[in-house]
């Protein structure tokens, strides 16, 4: 039985339902970084984690918004 797909018998049918699982992303890495990098600005006041840190943060939120649009584009096509 593949690993992405449900059976359940009622009667007679056989009933498949495919469950969604969005692929790999980096996002999630690339935001936690730049949060990091942002808390270690803000209470180390420091003039260089504090923009890198919010920079790497939008680049993070960036990405995942883009892949979460992605995907339900590409999940909306395929129904």
């Amino acid at each position: 039985m593949d690993t992405n797909t449900v059976t359940s018998t009622q009667g007679e049918d056989a009933h498949e339902e495919e469950i969604h699982m969005p692929p790999p992303s980096w996002s999630p890495i690339i935001l936690a970084l730049g949060m990091t990098l942002l808390v270690f600005g803000v209470s180390l006041a420091s003039i260089v984690f504090l923009p890198l840190g919010a920079v790497i943060t939008l680049i993070g939120l960036g990405t995942w918004i883009y892949d979460e649009i992605k995907n339900a584009s590409a999940h909306a096509q395929d129904h």
